[in-house]
């Protein structure tokens, strides 16, 4: 009996982490994307970066009771039932939003490896991203099962890291930030830019709802999809304002990076820090590339298959995988900056306007509609 009380906190607990272990991903380790879109805006990260995964938080809440009622577990479904009945409409957007975010997420991850071979093996950053890509497309067609798990394993590695990183640098940098702190410095900016920055910094990572509903299946009733809320609140937001705040202790310095995190290590004096966050950092960029790369390829082989090119299964995937890396290697030429900025800036307006805010305005509606639905059942059965 007590596993059974147990099991539907477990298995919110566990849609947290997963919701967790995909925020936390090789691009948020740079710190490129918290600087950019939380500390360059002052003290006020602080607190922007928990109001921002509670927004997240409940956008995630509501997609994970729909798709509990309407059993929808794969982003096609989902993307029906939630703008149903206009879902021709709006299903080319979700997708298009869908891809760019697979774009950048593989650029972000080439142009962040090139920055880091650059940064701590002095390897110019053309030579960078070229290497990665090819590191990548050998891993993605001969890579072995074992290469796959081990960096599959990369979030946990991640997060131990990034913890410590956090703990020496909010200490060397405490005097700094309550400097920051005791004078609200904002750098220059308003809070009507940081809360827009926030909202479309949120609005590309409402896309982290697909692995979140495809893993849905054992959640069962809405008071499961409440703790999952929760849980991945504390979790994500309490993780991303840590990180902000150490960031903040070595401002203004460190804006101006390309790879926060490990200026921060640069400072800390500790050599054997900085090398193991730069061969993690590294580790875990190539694992997230090649984790997009096969969403890719499951996404675009049916078409193939559809049409009848390239009838061969392994040439397909290799084809599929070729395009998609020379694009994103030709496109992180940009820098890693430009990509999280511009890139990930773009995604963000059609996930806010797209994805996130439907969840939270449509799907409340819907939820509410459906609920009604139910006791009406039940008041002409009784």
């Amino acid at each position: 009996m007590e596993n059974q009380k147990s099991s539907p906190i477990g298995t919110s607990f566990a849609m947290a982490a997963v919701w967790f272990a995909t925020h936390s991903g090789g691009g948020f380790a740079t710190g490129n994307q918290e600087v950019n879109y939380f500390v360059k805006y002052g003290w006020y990260s602080v607190f922007l970066p928990l109001v921002a995964m509670l927004l997240l938080g409940w956008g995630h809440r509501n997609a994970l009771v729909l798709a509990k009622d309407y059993k929808t577990y794969d982003y096609k479904s989902f993307c029906d039932a939630l703008f149903h009945p206009y879902e021709k409409y709006f299903s080319i957007v979700f997708e298009l939003g869908f891809i760019m975010l697979i774009v950048c997420g593989v650029s972000t991850s080439i142009a962040g490896s090139g920055a880091l071979l650059k940064s701590s093996l002095a390897i110019p950053y053309g030579v960078g991203i070229v290497t990665v890509g090819t590191i990548l497309l050998l891993l993605t067609i001969f890579g072995s099962e074992l290469i796959v798990k081990v960096l599959n394993l990369k979030t946990y590695f991640i997060i131990v890291t990034l913890l410590i990183l956090c703990v020496l640098g909010i200490q060397m940098g405490a005097f700094n930030f309550q400097h920051v702190l005791a004078n609200h410095e904002t750098f220059g900016t308003s809070f009507g830019d940081a809360v827009w920055y926030m909202l479309i910094y949120i609005g590309f990572q409402a896309f982290t709802v697909l692995p979140i509903i495809s893993v849905s299946h054992n959640i069962k009733t809405t008071k499961d999809c409440n703790r999952f809320m929760l849980f991945g609140t504390l979790l994500n937001g309490a993780f991303l304002a840590i990180i902000c705040i150490m960031l903040l202790g070595f401002s203004p310095e460190v804006l101006n990076q390309t790879l926060p995190v490990y200026f921060v290590t640069t400072k800390l004096d500790l050599p054997w820090l900085k090398i193991l966050y730069s061969v993690i950092l590294f580790v875990a960029l190539l694992g997230t590339a090649i984790s997009l790369i096969f969403s890719t390829v499951a996404r675009f082989e049916p078409v193939l298959v559809k049409r009848n090119i390239l009838r061969s299964l392994s040439t397909r995937r290799i084809f599929i995988s070729l395009v998609t890396i020379a694009l994103c290697t030709g496109i992180s030429v940009f820098g890693l900056t430009n990509i999280v900025v511009k890139g990930y800036g773009s995604v963000g307006y059609i996930g806010l306007f797209f994805v996130l805010l439907p969840e939270i305005i449509v799907g409340t509606i819907k939820i509410k509609n459906a609920k009604s639905r139910r006791e009406q059942k039940l008041n002409r059965a009784v």
